[in-house]
């Protein structure tokens, strides 16, 4: 028989399967067909209705029953759903004011505020998205998403006029509305009646309600939940971060999968630390929607270190959202004496949470007063950041929980498309109104992240691993090397070396981590360099010199600027990088030179203290 009739034989029993699983109960040994992780689950939780509404109008709903309790704590401010409300609502007025249109795309580029959070909603409710810029990013990254999304109004913290002159001219940007330092734990707008706009363009935070009290018309505030919501995105380790458009339907649909999949009830008064970045999916979509969808109060970390990771956990939070970073984090800025009973979830995201590593962190907080559970999830952008997860189910630490219930999760083979059984390794690909509505501006790269298999289209996670028959998923490779420093800011290390590699004098470069005292990780870049550029401490500055310039990167023609973060500290030239048999660079070899390198870095300076 020949491999053609072959892969009918199999395609006919699959069927066949099918037709039989409608009558029986049996396992078949394929994920698509048992589906066993909805085993336990309802008819209704099987096949959730997404009503047809907004974010904000859904948050409005949900809220009915505990308004005056807290939403929000960020530092010294505290915000009611009552207050968030309000307070979106005098914003929505003023974005209306400034020209903001259903469809329109607003960029907001701040740390973890409050006053981000107003700016989503805010928008959410007259049919604008939302695009959260990294804080860190620099000021031709800004400008160049500005002009991808044709942004009339850019908010942002802490900036000057000469600033934000420099983004009117480099953009199509009509207002920049800053929220300045001194505001940061000011609840609500200023009310000075004598306020006028004029012709300025440049507009604060805390104006923006007296900017509102000139717009005269009525504003609609019931969305469709096919509007666009949010703009999220890729790593971008390869090009430029694609950017993922997500709609009302996509973001409440993952949070009433997540939902029944963990059977969370609704749990008004619990805290949840929201500690990583707006910019990244599992920091404004997990943490903080599905927090305040759930009727929780979102503790925000804007920025997060060594010295006040402790003044965050003082706010005693029921739930944390971290990685193995904040863990580590947590572990080693901890006193001993200090009480931790109140967290009883911590739930890694963005990075796997190792099954030792998991043991080490629910040792650490029983040793603190609390009977935690350590859980795992996962999820890309394109997946309105969630996949599966853990979160009350029974754990099982080598994995990274259950696809969620609702939607569709099936493992196929990377090189025939076949569907594979239980412990199969293979492609990871998922179904669901929870699915992206496409790539900005981009539907030729959309095009390509779709799989048909048995008539259904799925979303390809390019995540490589297998499902059990309980229905658990095991990740079994990565298609991208990174870190996380203490500030849970992600850096990609093929990102970075491909950028270094474009440095007129660099023959090669491979880029690790190397683990730090300050910052958990930072960079390390080993760099072969051309014949005739010395390897001295000039060339290392003539580096870092260049890495402050956008680099093309690759022959579409993308440019792409280093964060200051993403830079590695420390810099080596070799004349060769080590190789795998494969003839791959062998990254496993650079890792443990770097950490030896820390290490003894670390042993000098002990011997140092000593000596004095």
């Amino acid at each position: 028989m020949n491999n053609e009739n072959i892969q009918s034989s199999k395609l006919l029993d699959v069927n066949k399967v099918k037709i039989d699983r409608k009558k029986s109960k049996k396992m078949t040994g394929f994920t698509s067909i048992d589906r066993p992780y909805e085993s336990d689950a309802s008819f209704f939780k099987k096949h959730p209705i997404i009503p047809d509404l907004s974010i904000y109008d859904a948050v409005i709903a949900m809220s009915l029953p505990y308004r005056k309790e807290k939403a929000i704590n960020c530092y010294e401010l505290t915000a009611t759903y009552n207050e968030l409300i309000k307070d979106s609502k005098i914003l929505s007025k003023g974005l209306k004011e400034l020209g903001v249109k259903k469809g329109d795309i607003i960029s907001c580029s701040m740390p973890n505020l409050y006053q981000a959070i107003l700016t989503f909603f805010a928008a959410n409710r007259i049919g604008a998205a939302v695009s959260f810029l990294n804080y860190g990013a620099a000021e031709e990254e800004i400008k160049y998403y500005l002009n991808l999304f044709e942004s009339k109004v850019f908010v942002n913290y802490d900036k000057d006029n000469e600033y934000n002159q420099r983004i009117i001219n480099g953009t199509n940007v009509e207002y920049v509305v800053t929220l300045n330092n001194e505001d940061l734990n000011k609840k609500g707008f200023a009310t000075d009646s004598s306020y006028t706009i004029g012709n300025t363009k440049f507009i604060s935070f805390r104006d923006m309600k007296l900017v509102g009290d000139y717009y005269k018309s009525f504003i609609n505030p019931i969305g469709s939940k096919k509007d666009d919501a949010l703009i999220l995105f890729t790593s971008g380790t390869t090009g430029l971060p694609k950017s993922v458009l997500l709609t009302n339907e996509n973001i409440i649909a993952s949070g009433t999968y997540l939902k029944n999949s963990a059977n969370i009830p609704v749990t008004h008064g619990e805290k949840c630390l929201v500690c990583v970045p707006f910019c990244y999916p599992y920091g404004f979509v997990t943490s903080t929607l599905m927090s305040l969808l759930c009727g929780r109060q979102a503790i925000l970390a804007p920025e997060l270190s060594a010295d006040n990771i402790n003044y965050f956990l003082k706010k005693d939070p029921n739930i944390i959202f971290g990685s193995p970073a904040l863990l580590e984090l947590i572990r080693r800025n901890t006193k001993e004496d200090q009480d931790l009973s109140s967290v009883h979830t911590f739930i890694s995201g963005g990075d796997f949470l190792t099954p030792q590593n998991a043991e080490i962190g629910r040792q650490f907080f029983n040793r603190h007063g609390s009977d935690v559970t350590m859980c795992n999830g996962s999820g890309n952008a394109e997946t309105s950041a969630n996949s599966t997860t853990t979160y009350g189910l029974p754990n099982k630490p080598e994995t990274v929980g259950r696809p969620l219930v609702g939607t569709d999760a099936i493992i196929l083979d990377k090189d025939t498309g076949e569907e594979l059984g239980y412990g199969e390794t293979g492609l990871f690909c998922v179904r669901g109104k929870h699915i992206f509505k496409g790539y900005y501006k981009r539907p030729d790269l959309t095009e390509k992240v779709w799989i048909e298999h048995d008539g259904k289209t799925y979303f390809n996670t390019e995540t490589l691993g297998y499902m059990d028959e309980d229905g658990y998923f095991t990740l079994t490779g990565r298609q991208s090397r990174f870190y996380i420093m203490s500030d849970l800011n992600k850096v990609y290390c093929d990102k970075v070396q491909n950028i270094i590699g474009t440095v007129d004098g660099v023959e090669n470069c491979a880029v690790v981590k190397m683990p730090d005292e300050k910052n958990l990780y930072v960079g390390k870049a080993y760099v072969v360099l051309k014949d005739g550029m010395p390897h001295d401490e000039v060339t290392v500055e003539y580096i870092k010199k260049c890495l402050e310039k956008p680099s093309v990167i690759n022959e579409d023609g993308d440019t792409v600027q280093l964060k200051p973060y993403e830079v590695p500290v420390s810099f080596e030239f070799v004349d060769s990088l080590p190789r795998t048999k494969a003839d791959k660079v062998d990254y496993i070899t650079l890792e443990k030179m770097a950490a030896a390198e820390a290490e003894e870095k670390v042993n000098t300076g002990k011997q140092k203290t000593l000596t004095n």
